[in-house]
């Protein structure tokens, strides 16, 4: 028998103005975004698709291609299981059984497999590979209780920082990823068991990563893309790929983290305000690094979300993002516009950005507080007035507290290391000497825990300031 054409996959394709190559590249992006491995689709297995040759990709690659296309269902794309007796049919959203049910299975077990093997070797870890889901039923209470262990490790790291959560947060992950494995109440409570270890998976890639943690980090971000991608949930999805954009920017990977940054741009239109400006604003942070000649873009970008910021509502933002008020974007604009300062740019526009988001951070953004704290003292003392410096550098020291992270460390050590850049200027030798005390002093409070994984700042790409580019 001929094959029959798939021709509506062709015209979603014409919808969405793609080449067949076009697709191929879009979705590779999100499957390895989604699972770590690199897609093999190009405008030959398109091509293959729309002549009926193969009609049922792995599940995988029919997720990507379904948020590319922005369909909800296999059956709107034409795609439809050889083990069915019908030409064309839309899956059980309670995947009761059957092969798409194994296929879906397999594909979950690849992504929480990258977190199951995070686990750290100790009781928590073992707790956490312990547990599991498989047949149990899942129900409303179940993605409550994942919404709030979210929650609740996001309020310890903007408190205290990431180190002393990162063990307790994985292991809480590594279990409640074992929950996709359970049957589910109705198709609801499984998109909405999936959109919050989506966000589960996020705020854990966010400690690790402040935790210094860095693979630890990436495997749990591409996770949360996973599962936001398989819920449906744009915003989470959007969230967990410009955290990939912003650690990206720490470890000094600009062609990456402009990748992750566009990634989550993808149909922008469906973010809310307050997202897409976040968003926007690690977007700018990836084309600053890159350097003063994308000056112009990032500015952009950091207008395109002060613009976004403006004209956010309560009502219209999700629960997870409530904490994100005007510090955080001027913060995150500022050190947007700081890769551009330290690069040679102009710096006042970071300074007023920084100084301003100092002034508005709330009580309990102890490490938001004194990361922009640091950096602007690296920004005074590379730039502007090494004196002026020195004062608010003694303020970030102030800050730091009870703070542990890695990224807060990291932007003391620019801080000394600009300062030693003026050996002249005696009260600018102390406070290196002040910054080291303290470095040696935090450093001797974690060694009990996680040791990073990621490479040290000395080792990260400088920028022509002389100071690493990515830690900023």
């Amino acid at each position: 028998m001929a094959p029959v054409p798939n021709n509506l996959l062709r015209a979603a394709r014409y919808a969405a103005d793609l080449t067949q190559g076009q697709l191929a590249e879009r979705a590779n992006a999100l499957f390895e975004a989604a699972t770590g491995r690199g897609g093999a689709m190009d405008d030959n297995y398109i091509g293959k698709l729309e002549r009926g040759l193969h009609r049922w990709p792995n599940h995988g690659y029919r997720a990507a291609l379904r948020a590319v296309l922005e369909v909800t269902s296999d059956r709107d794309l034409g795609f439809a299981s050889p083990r069915s007796r019908v030409a064309i049919v839309e899956e059980d959203p309670q995947h009761d059984g059957g092969g798409d049910d194994v296929d879906r299975k397999a594909f979950l077990r690849v992504l929480a497999g990258s977190v199951a093997g995070l686990a750290f070797t100790d009781p928590l870890g073992e707790f956490g590979t312990g547990a599991t889901g498989a047949g149990r039923r899942i129900g409303q209470a179940d993605v409550d209780h994942v919404r709030h262990l979210a929650r609740l490790f996001a309020c310890q790291d903007h408190q205290y920082g990431g180190h002393l959560s990162a063990r307790a947060a994985v292991a809480q992950l590594s279990a409640s990823a074992e929950l996709a494995e359970g049957t589910f109440a109705t198709a609801s409570v499984r998109a909405d068991l999936f959109s919050a270890v989506a966000e589960l998976a996020d705020t854990t890639a966010g400690v690790c990563f402040d935790a210094g943690l860095h693979v630890h980090a990436e495997r749990a971000f591409r996770f949360g893309v996973g599962c936001a991608t398989e819920s449906g949930d744009w915003s989470m999805r959007a969230k967990a790929l410009s955290g990939l954009a912003n650690l990206s920017v720490h470890q000094g990977r600009s062609d990456d983290a402009l990748s992750f940054a566009e990634m989550a741009l993808v149909r922008a239109d469906r973010l809310s305000p307050k997202v897409g400006a976040m968003v926007h604003t690690r977007h700018a942070r990836a084309l600053g690094l890159i350097g003063v000649h994308r000056a112009d873009d990032c500015r952009a970008a950091v207008t395109k979300a002060e613009d976004l910021f403006g004209g956010a509502t309560t009502s219209t933002e999700p629960a997870w993002l409530s904490h994100y008020g005007q510090a955080h974007l001027e913060r995150d604009a500022g050190r947007a516009l700081l890769h551009l300062a330290l690069g040679g740019g102009d710096h006042h526009d970071a300074r007023q950005r920084l100084e301003s988001a100092i002034i508005r951070f709330p009580e309990g953004h102890s490490r938001g507080k004194a990361l922009a704290r640091a950096n602007l003292a690296v920004l005074l003392m590379t730039r502007d007035d090494p004196r002026e410096a020195v004062e608010v550098g003694d303020e970030a020291l102030a800050a730091v507290g009870a703070v542990r992270s890695d990224r807060v460390d990291d932007a003391l050590r620019q801080l000394a290391e600009a300062a030693r850049r003026h050996p002249k200027m005696d009260d600018v030798r102390d406070l290196a000497r002040r910054v080291e005390r303290t470095l040696a002093t935090t450093a001797g409070r974690k060694a009990a825990g996680p040791h990073p994984a990621s490479s040290p700042v000395s080792s990260r790409r400088r920028s022509s300031s002389g100071l690493p580019s990515g830690a900023v």
